[in-house]
This record gives C-alpha cells, sequence and structure tokens, in this order.
C-alpha cells in the first residue's frame, strides 16, 4: 500500500518545526516533460515511470508542497538525484546507486524509499536487459516539472567473448549478431571476432534441433567433453550412427558398450545399425557380433556389408578369418566389403597388385572395392595403376576412388579428382568436386567451371560456385535460394572478408538450422577444413573402409524394416 507520508517527508516537517504554513510552488503547476524515445525501450520506459509517478509527483512532492513552506531544503526547486537502478528479470530492483546527490539527505532518502516501495516493476524485456541480466536505467528524480520523467536506459556490455555466449543461451541471435556487426564497424579484427561468435553459436544450439555431427566433431577436437556426450546419444540414433561412430572412434572413446546390447536383438536391422557405429573403432569386445551378423546369409547384404567394413580394423584372428571366408560370398556387397576390409592403410605394393588382379571381377561392387584398396595400399605412388577405372562402363569403381582419396590429402590425389570430374555420371563428379572444395584445392577450381552450367545438377552446381567470378557471386549473394553456397564459396576461396559481410547482412533473416549450418562452416573453414558438409573422416592410422559409399542406402535401411527378424 503506498505510503501518505514519506519518512523522508517526516523528517523535513520536523526539520521546520511546528506551525509552518505550506505554499505551493510555480513548478507544480507546469506540466511534466513527456519521455519521448521511441520504439519497444520508449515503451518500457514510459511503463516504469508510470509506476513510480504515482508515488514520487502525486504523495512525495504533493505533499511536500502541502505541509512544507517554500524555504524548506525538499523545497528547493535545484534539488535533483541522479539514481542509477538496476532491475532484474523478476522485476524486484537489484542495486540502486545514487549517481548524484540532492545535497539534502531527506530529498535523497526519499528517492530510494520511493523506489524500493515501487518494487515489484514490470519485468523488462530481455532484449533490453545488459548482459548481466538485469535492466539498468539512469534516472534523474527533481523538485522541479521535471519531477520523475527523465529516465533513460544504460546498457552495459561485456567483452565480446564474454558476451556472446551468454547472449546465444538466452537465445538472443539478433542481438549477438548486431554485437558483432558494430565491432567489425568499429574496426575489431574480423577472424577473431567471428571465430568466438561461431563457437559459442555452436556450443548454444549443440541440444537443439539443428545440432550436427559436423558441429559435435569440431567441438569434440576442441576438446569440449558436452559434444562428446551429445555423440555418444547421436551414436545410438539410425540417422547418425555411423558419422558419430567415427568421430568417436577418432576420439578413443569406446563404442561398443553403447551399441552392444543391439546384437542381442532379434531384428537384424539392429546389428545392421550396431556395425554401422563400429566402422571404424576395432573393438575387439564386440567381434563376436560383428561375425554373427557378417555369417548370417538371411540378414542385408549391405548390413553384411556394414560387419565386413566394422571388421576391418579389429585385431583378432576369427575377425580375420570371417573376413577371408566373406572374401568369396556370392553377395558382391559382401565380398566387396570383405575385400577392403581386408587392405590396410600403406599395406605397400603386395597388396596393391593383390587388387589389381580384382579389378577384372564381374561384379562392380567387387572392382570398386578393389580400386579403393589401392589407393589405400599405395597412396601416391600407385594411383597409374587405377587407368582401369577410367575404362569401367560402371561408375562404382570411380565413386569409390573419390571416397577413398578423400583420406589422402596430396597433390597427386587432387590431379586424380580432377581426372575423376570428367567421368560422366553425377555420382562420381559430385564427391571428387566436394572433396576438392573441401581441401580448399584453389588451384584447381578451375575444373569446376564447367559445371556453373544452369543445366547441371543444383548440388553439383552450387559446389561449382567457387569457380565463378566475383560479379557472378556478388549477384547471386542476394538470392535467398543461392546465397548461403555463395557464403561457403567465399569461404572456400579463402575470402573470408566477403564471407563475414555476407553473413552479418543476411543472418538474422536465415532458418535457425541455416545460421547453425554457416556457423558450423565457418569454423571448419577456420580450422583448415571444408566449408561445405563434410564426412567425418575415419581414425588415423586404422583401417578405414569407404562406407561413406554405401552409407545412404545403409541408413535407410537401417530403419527397422518390418519382417527382417533374426
Amino acid at each position: 500500500m503506498m505510503r501518505l507520508l514519506p519518512l523522508a517527508l517526516c523528517t523535513s516537517v520536523l526539520f521546520i518545526g511546528r506551525g509552518a504554513q505550506a505554499a505551493g510552488l510555480p513548478e507544480d503547476k507546469l506540466p511534466e516533460p513527456a519521455l519521448t524515445t521511441p520504439g519497444a525501450e520508449g515503451d518500457f520506459l514510459r511503463k516504469l515511470h508510470q509506476h513510480v509517478h504515482k508515488r514520487w509527483a502525486e504523495n512525495f512532492l504533493v505533499l511536500a508542497a502541502e505541509k512544507l513552506p517554500p524555504n524548506n531544503p525538499v523545497n528547493d526547486v535545484h534539488r535533483e538525484v541522479l539514481a542509477e537502478v538496476a532491475i532484474g528479470g523478476d522485476g524486484q530492483i537489484a542495486s540502486i546507486k545514487l549517481a548524484k546527490s540532492s545535497e539534502f539527505p531527506g530529498f535523497d532518502d526519499a528517492v530510494t524509499e520511493v523506489l524500493r516501495d515501487s518494487v515489484p516493476f514490470p519485468p523488462p524485456p530481455q532484449d533490453l536487459r545488459s548482459d548481466d541480466g538485469t535492466l539498468h536505467v539512469r534516472w534523474v528524480f527533481a523538485r522541479d516539472q521535471r519531477r520523475c520523467a527523465g529516465v533513460t536506459l544504460v546498457k552495459l556490455e561485456d567483452p565480446l567473448p564474454v558476451a556472446l555466449p551468454k547472449l546465444l543461451r538466452d537465445k538472443r541471435e539478433a542481438e549477438a549478431i548486431r554485437r558483432v556487426t558494430a565491432a567489425r564497424a568499429a574496426g575489431a579484427p574480423l577472424d577473431p571476432m567471428m571465430a568466438a561468435l561461431a563457437q559459442a553459436w555452436m556450443k548454444a544450439t549443440l541440444n537443439g534441433p539443428s545440432a550436427t555431427v559436423r558441429q559435435a566433431r569440431i567441438l569434440a577436437d576442441g576438446g569440449d567433453t558436452a559434444a562428446i556426450k551429445w555423440l555418444q546419444v547421436a551414436v545410438k540414433r539410425f540417422e547418425t550412427t555411423l558419422e558419430a561412430g567415427q568421430v568417436l572412434a577418432a576420439h578413443k572413446v569406446p563404442i561398443c558398450p553403447l551399441v552392444k546390447q543391439a546384437f542381442d536383438s532379434q531384428n537384424w536391422a539392429d546389428h545392421h545399425y550396431a556395425a554401422l557405429a563400429l566402422s571404424t573403432a576395432g573393438e575387439v569386445e564386440c567381434a563376436p557380433g560383428l561375425i554373427a551378423l557378417l555369417q548370417n546369409t538371411k540378414a542385408r547384404p549391405d548390413a553384411r556389408a556394414a560387419a565386413a567394413t566394422a571388421l576391418g580394423p579389429i585385431a583378432d584372428d576369427a575377425a580375420r578369418k570371417a573376413l577371408a571366408a566373406a572374401a568369396k560370398d556370392d553377395a558382391p556387397a559382401v565380398r566387396g566389403a570383405a575385400v577392403l576390409a581386408g587392405v590396410r592403410p600403406r599395406a605397400g605394393r603386395a597388396k596393391v597388385i593383390a587388387m589389381v588382379s580384382v579389378l577384372r571381377d564381374p561384379a562392380p561392387e567387387v572392382r570398386a572395392s578393389a580400386a579403393a584398396g589401392i589407393v589405400r595400399a599405395g597412396g601416391d605412388s600407385n594411383l597409374g595403376d587405377l587407368y582401369v577405372v577410367f575404362k569401367d562402363s560402371d561408375p562404382k569403381p570411380a565413386e569409390m576412388v573419390a571416397r577413398e582419396l578423400e583420406h589422402l590429402n596430396t597433390e597427386e590425389s587432387t590431379k586424380l579428382l580432377v581426372r575423376l570430374l570428367k567421368r560422366p555420371y553425377l555420382s562420381v563428379q559430385a564427391p571428387a568436386a566436394r572433396i576438392l572444395v573441401e581441401r580448399q584445392a584453389r588451384g584447381w577450381f578451375e575444373a569446376l567451371k564447367p559445371f556453373l552450367d544452369p543445366k547441371t545438377d543444383p548440388e553439383l552446381r552450387t559446389l561449382a560456385l567457387v569457380a565463378a567470378d566475383a560479379a557472378t557471386l556478388a549477384a547471386m549473394a542476394e538470392d535467398p535460394k543461392s546465397g548461403i553456397a555463395v557464403y561457403r564459396a567465399y569461404l572456400a576461396r579463402g575470402e573470408r572478408d566477403l564471407a563475414a559481410t555476407w553473413w552479418l547482412s543476411h543472418a538474422a533473416k536465415l532458418s535457425p538450422a541455416d545460421q547453425s549450418a554457416t556457423m558450423v562452416d565457418w569454423a571448419a573453414a577456420r580450422r583448415g577444413g571444408a566449408a561445405a558438409p563434410a564426412t567425418t573422416k575415419p581414425v588415423a592410422g586404422k583401417n578405414h573402409a569407404s562406407v561413406e559409399a554405401m552409407a545412404p542406402q545403409q541408413q535407410q535401411n537401417a530403419q527397422r524394416p518390418s519382417g527382417d527378424q533374426k
């Protein structure tokens, strides 16, 4: 309940003594100035003012005029207090500081008392709060006609590295974008600022609906334990099990304990998902389940092929024996996977020669595995043995070679990728182009120019934008349908300033998923990785099978099909 006579005014009355005659001030007859601050900020400041106005202007000042004479210190028209007030998200006062005193304690005390009597204030909107989570205002309380209308918002901002994580945790993406844009305009160095933004964005959205394995991989590579936990959940989801498993294996996080129970299921699709998760893990504990899947002729061939791939890196006699038997299997997909699983990286010329003999196999799946095996076993020194791939009428061998070359980032392998671009199959051209863009092979981007033709497959044409001229990219940058592709082209070309300009101009209009994806792009390109989404690379030094080539179909078939029972 509002007090009829504030304590400060009682003190003033006692100070004057009994018998004093009250008289009004001319200023009391003048209108209080209007608050003219525009927009949402002005709306809220007017709401705050109205909340306090009755207590200050219609109670304290009226009583001062009625009860005290004009020469009372309270009625000195030059009295004013500048209060710095912080209001929490719940409307409670966090702090009051009198930045400027009226030089009379009774007047100063009245300001503090009126403010404290006014709680709770209207809860301040998130966008008006400072980085500490509270609303800060500077508020003039005067004895003249200004009364309590002098209230202004103050924004207290932390340094960007401190502020950005808070803003993004609070889902204030627009404010984060505004803050970075302002800092850039003020001359802040681009890369550290955008890197801080990307890192904070990836962390803040990791548990959101748009989170990706690629995002978690980058965070995990930086030592983020939350990303590892996310991956441990993602490896149990059919749509992310393959990539999540590869990242966990790269970080030496045991996968078998997470998926081993799937091998006890009566549904072979569960076994399939476990095999995908273990594709590069090399954990002997799960070898029995993988061997059982590989040897079960009633299971789908792609599931058995996934088991063969996962058995490859396992140093176990039973696993090697099962792979040797599977290399003679009637199902070409199983036979090919077993052949490739038996090839160790840099195995040497003897293994290359063994694979060359398999390049004549009637089944394209097996020829594909042999071609990939040559890349794996021989590296740059034996790429010449792949001439038969360019004569093969089936695209599968070239597809597998392209994907195996992803793990061989050398000049010779890049030249072979450029040659593969000339194969008349989209399934070959697309991965070859993607890998060239990912490894930022700028000296070879010219080879992608033919794919800028409007008749080209849209995804391949998007990758080819790295070869477009500056005017074309600038014109396309304003097209909402191609803008993100232009941003990625800028990153792959190393034109980070142009990429940042595009992002800061358009990010607020992107969907949450695209906002996150573009931030992941920035982080990946900054680390020397891909600007475009990339397939996770297997563990270095292990027998990495090119399961990416069959991943889309494997993931589709891992959706618990009815009738595929054990």
